[in-house]
């Protein structure tokens, strides 16, 4: 069927479904169809159209079989609303869709028993719960076998199991679940089920760090671009995240991706990629800057200070979470409590304003937080990333291959260029430490394998960040002497007194001018 042709046949019988003559279960199942096509298909949308969405339709069918104790559409509605759930990522009221389902279906009908018992393993797999999950399965099947039904509609169960196989973490069996399936299969199921064996397949990569993983998941994704699914692991959409999440900050079909993001409402992988379709990115190394939905968001000639500064908070505060007594003695020092929240009352409302939505900042039991699931900070993805390739015994042989990459695209000091504030002194500073720490840690890497030159360069990338890192510079002179280069020591030394001079800072350390004392006066005159 056409979306045109779905709409005229919609069109056609709206007037119809006031008339109070039509019989309860012919508009009940009515509803269900249309809940069912317009929910996953085409969605219609008609000024004066008594239901505002698929689910209202489905949820006055359930109603209406409810109230006339008309279990078929009652059942109808329920199947088809928990399929629209799953599709929307909402399984907030699953378990209490599939209890309904299990209380009135009839256990005279194999292909209800089978349709809740696909339901309960789906909903035993989220929960964890996979001796029950397979539990259900065996039920589905042998059901599903006892209805006789045709491959097609076995199909949906089989897919079920795969889902929950990939939930428990075996991928393997799952794709040669689906395996043993092609042969009897045509169409558009044949095609869907091999890209389910493509997402097997790319998960397991995933799982095991494989070196085929990229490749996998490019054939996965160009597949799912081909035949243009997006019902794809309905039961499981944390992997398709996953997936999607990897295939983004790999350039993979980055158009697909957001489309399907966007679509089945899918939240950000734990990883939190850079290159998730993030509702507000707050960047704060660097300089600051606020990107709003991928967009730069321009701050105005005059930006509300004080409320940009509640985000800064925020986005240095552990977990970007904050008490609202803290944001008002920091940003407010000089005025009494009800003054302090009154006025930080006034520029939270002014940034939410300046955002464009409400649900970015949230507020409850005294505190502010930016929402997890909507913003993500450059800050925590950079600490996150430090933390995966570097490990706790603080050696440098210790480094995973990736340190290099992630010292070189550091964006720079936090709030640089910005007028430095109390309050993000120590996490101005725990930043300096983290960046010095991982540049020395990648040089010695870089010295013990005899690359001189680049760890050089690690040293003075370091030192255009930090010009008075005393630790570099030692570094950096103490390479410069191993090769007997005096006057280049000496040189880096006279650089370090002049950032230190800049810095109003106080002379060099007694222990860095040790190593060069003896050629100072020499090198000087």
């Amino acid at each position: 069927m056409r979306a045109d042709l779905f709409t005229k046949a919609v069109d056609s019988v709206v007037e119809d479904l006031a008339d109070k003559e039509v019989l309860p279960w012919v508009l009940g199942m009515w509803l269900v169809e249309f809940g069912a096509k317009s929910g996953r298909y085409f969605p219609y949308k008609r000024r004066g159209f008594p239901y505002p969405s698929a689910e209202a339709a489905l949820r006055e069918a359930i109603a209406i079989g409810e109230r006339e104790s008309l279990k078929g559409v009652e059942f109808g509605g329920l199947y088809h609303l928990q399929m629209q759930m799953k599709f929307r990522n909402d399984f907030a009221e699953l378990d209490q869709v599939v209890e309904r389902l299990a209380e009135i279906a009839d256990s005279r009908f194999s292909t209800q028993v089978a349709i809740v018992a696909n339901c309960y393993a789906a909903l035993h797999a989220r929960q964890g719960d996979f001796a029950a999950a397979y539990e259900d399965c065996e039920r589905f099947m042998a059901a599903s076998e006892a209805a006789n039904e045709p491959m097609v509609e076995r199909w949906a169960h089989c897919i079920t199991k795969f889902q929950v196989l990939l939930a428990d973490r075996k991928p393997r069996e799952a794709a040669a679940l689906l395996s043993d399936l092609l042969p009897r299969l045509d169409g558009g199921a044949r095609k869907r089920t091999q890209i389910c064996i493509l997402a097997a397949a790319a998960l397991e990569s995933l799982w095991d760090q494989g070196p085929r993983y990229g490749d996998r998941l490019k054939v996965f994704m160009e597949a799912l671009r081909d035949v243009s699914w997006p019902m794809v692991l309905l039961n499981v959409p944390e992997l398709l995240a996953e997936l999607l999440g990897d295939a983004l900050e790999r350039g993979i079909e980055p158009k697909l991706c957001w489309s399907l993001i966007r679509e089945r409402r899918l939240d950000a992988p734990q990883r939190r990629p850079t290159a998730w379709p993030w509702p507000l990115k707050v960047h704060v190394l660097g300089g600051f800057r606020l990107e709003l939905d991928g967009n730069p968001l321009n701050l105005g000639a005059k930006p509300p200070t004080k409320a940009l500064d509640i985000l800064r908070v925020l986005a240095i505060s552990k977990d970007n979470t904050c008490s609202l007594e803290t944001v008002q003695d920091w940003l407010w020092p000089d005025l009494d409590g009800d003054q302090a929240r009154a006025a930080c009352e006034q520029a939270l409302h002014r940034l939410r304003k300046l955002l464009g939505r409400t649900d970015l900042i949230v507020q409850r039991e005294g505190k502010l937080r930016l929402a997890s699931d909507k913003v993500w900070v450059d800050l925590a993805d950079w600490d996150a990333r430090l933390k995966s390739v570097t490990t706790a015994n603080g050696e440098a042989a210790g480094l995973r291959p990736e340190a290099e990459a992630l010292f070189l695209a550091f964006p720079g000091p936090l709030f640089l260029h910005e007028r430095a504030s109390f309050w993000s002194f120590a996490a101005a500073e725990k930043v300096r430490r983290d960046l010095i720490d991982l540049g020395l840690r990648i040089g010695q890497r870089l010295e013990t394998t005899g690359n001189v030159q680049e760890a050089r360069s690690i040293y003075l990338r370091a030192l255009d960040l930090y010009p008075d890192a005393g630790p570099v510079c030692k570094a950096l002179i103490r390479e410069r002497l191993s090769r007997r280069d005096v006057e280049g020591a000496v040189d880096d030394y006279a650089r370090y007194e002049r950032a230190l001079r800049g810095a109003g800072e106080a002379a060099p350390a007694a222990e860095i001018r040790a190593l060069v004392e003896p050629y100072l006066v020499r090198h000087t005159r």
